[in-house]
């Protein structure tokens, strides 16, 4: 392979990383938009982040990470609720997108409808659990947490 061929799959690779990056960008976007312009309470707050993951507060309690699986050229986005005090993470669920925005082969990272509504499904299983709890007056467990998620 002389350096032309290298140079070229070089450019190749380093095209389709930026793609991905930047349909990850738009995806942050979307979701921000779609929580903090969604007419129903959902009690999420945005929170900052020193790297390339979205965080929401929910109920001031509880983290919510999103973020690109970790590795080169990955496609998967992953779900995970941040546990207290350094008790690392839960994954809640992961989706997969394409370098073409498409999230799960099924609708756009442009759509803020359907990128909500996605994550709102994908997250159901925390809210059922704090809602069992609240509803029970007992207090949530993180034991019940990785269970709801499973």
């Amino acid at each position: 392979m002389d350096i032309r061929e290298l140079s070229e799959k070089a450019e190749y690779i380093a095209d389709k990383h930026q793609r991905m990056q930047a349909q990850w960008k738009l995806y942050g976007n979307t979701l921000t938009q779609g929580i903090t312009l969604a007419k129903a309470r959902l009690y999420h707050t945005v929170a900052s982040s020193p790297n390339d993951e979205l965080r929401f507060f929910l109920f001031d309690h509880f983290v919510i990470q999103i973020r690109p699986a970790k590795g080169f050229n990955s496609h998967s986005i992953e779900y995970q609720l941040e546990l207290p005090q350094g008790g690392g993470n839960i994954m809640i669920a992961q989706a997969n997108m394409n370098e073409e925005g498409r999230v799960d082969d099924r609708f756009s990272n442009r759509d803020r409808d359907q990128v909500l509504a996605h994550y709102l499904d994908l997250i159901r299983p925390v809210y059922d659990s704090l809602y069992l709890a609240a509803h029970e007056n007992i207090p949530v467990s993180i034991e019940q947490l990785q269970r709801a998620v499973v």
